[in-house]
């Protein structure tokens, strides 16, 4: 008698609510995140000495479908951000947004904004299978894009696919607008001089295996700037990693046809990076090595990560430091040493060189910052991150990163530069 009621009671349930069983909702998933980050930094390479500092809280909502028919879904990411505090140039740290003119510390102030709302579609044909997105979303690493995750991270207004057959996939991106970092608003893609780029395409092939990791990926600015990327990993046992990065960009008319002052390069710029990477029991050790070929005439020219404004470039070499290493003719030399104190503790020291010719001088830049990671593994506090890096740094007096010399000699300057971030990130269901 009561097995019978208890199965007609269940059979009511599922009669009741056929959608609940869809795994449109039944695969759903809504995550809450919680960052709490504050950036700063002193220097005096463009202008008298000033303090760079930004504070901020954000509260983070994603939520993912499942797929329904097990064709497409829907996926949306609110964040929040809360100003704990600002100096002045506190928008060089990309945590606040600066509503204002200027760099006056009382133009910093918190936003909210969807960054994230797009339609998700998947198909699988045996091991052929097909993934596409549509609308506002993130894009890391895909193609020539990628995003920054500082209080929320950039996201862009366009289309983005993917199809994969075991170990090869092949990307492609099309997207017209963006949202920054720092910033609720929906911007256009910009040259230097702040003419409209209509849309941004990238597509790219990518490897991946037990032991190689390669990608090769292709893109443009719409008639402004082309680029080239390749990126490669290889483990070539249990302890030794070997990889390298290679990039290059090329002018287009409407790069062309700005005036110099409004160039980081004249014609192309090249980053040739190689790094290795050692890890035994609790320590590890990364040493790179990269140089840069950025030709611009009566300057310093660089190789710029972004192939516009509003955007952000796909760039994973070691030279993506605090003060990037990328001039021209630049020879630089980055590490990256981690010791595993405890279990949940590590800590380590990040040092970075480079060094470049200019007018009979060489210039000589560098920075070493010290870091610890605590990852607690306690149930308690498993989902909660605290990060902290502090460290001084060496550069040299400059306008548009060419130096500036006082009786032929180059100007000297320096900085200190500091960062802690905590993560917490829960669940709800």
């Amino acid at each position: 008698m009561s097995l019978t009621a208890n199965a007609t009671s269940s059979d009511k349930n599922n009669t009741a609510s056929p959608l609940a069983n869809n795994p449109f909702f039944q695969d759903a998933k809504l995550d809450i995140s919680t960052r709490n980050y504050w950036k700063y930094l002193k220097e005096d390479e463009s202008q008298p000495k000033e303090v760079h500092s930004a504070w901020g809280q954000n509260v983070i909502l994603k939520f993912e479908s499942g797929y329904f028919a097990d064709f497409i879904g829907f996926d949306a990411t609110y964040t929040g951000v809360i100003k704990l505090a600002a100096s002045d140039y506190f928008s060089t740290r990309a945590l606040l947004y600066n509503d204002g003119p200027g760099f006056d510390k009382s133009n910093a102030a918190g936003f909210n904004k969807m960054g994230e709302r797009y339609v998700k579609i998947k198909y699988a044909l045996d091991d052929l299978k097909f993934n596409a997105r549509g609308g506002w979303q993130i894009i890391k690493n895909t193609g020539i894009l990628t995003a920054s995750n500082r209080l929320s991270q950039n996201s862009y207004l366009g289309y983005s696919g993917q199809v994969s057959y075991e170990n090869l996939s092949l990307d492609a991106v099309y997207v017209t607008s963006s949202i920054n970092r720092d910033a609720p608003d929906k911007v256009h893609f910009l040259t230097k001089d702040n003419r409209v780029i209509d849309n941004i395409i990238s597509t790219g092939l990518n490897y991946k295996d037990k032991e190689l990791s390669a990608a090769y990926f292709y893109g443009e600015a719409d008639n402004y700037l082309r680029r080239h990327g390749m990126e490669l990993s290889y483990r070539a046992n249990q302890h030794l990693t070997l990889g390298s990065q290679i990039y290059g960009t090329y002018a287009l008319d409407d790069y062309k046809s700005m005036s110099a002052s409004r160039k980081e390069f004249d014609n192309h710029a090249w980053h040739y990076a190689f790094d290795a990477k050692w890890q035994q029991q609790k320590w590890g050790n990364k040493l790179g090595i990269a140089y840069t070929r950025a030709e611009k005439n009566n300057a310093i020219g660089y190789y710029a990560r972004h192939v516009s404004k509003n955007m952000r470039g796909r760039f994973n070499a070691m030279t993506s430091a605090g003060s990037d290493y990328m001039r021209d003719g630049e020879l630089a030399l980055s590490t990256a040493t981690d010791y595993l104190v405890t279990p949940d503790l590590k800590m380590g020291l990040l040092m970075n060189y480079g060094q470049f010719d200019y007018k009979s001088n060489t210039v000589r830049t560098g920075e070493v910052n010290v870091f610890g990671h605590w990852i607690p593994k306690d149930n308690t506090f498993k989902n909660l991150s605290i990060f902290a890096m502090f460290g001084p740094g060496w550069s040299y007096k400059h306008k548009n990163r060419t130096p500036t010399l006082y009786n032929g000699d180059v100007g000297r300057a320096h900085n200190l530069a500091g960062e802690i971030i905590i993560d917490y990130k829960f669940n709800l269901f």
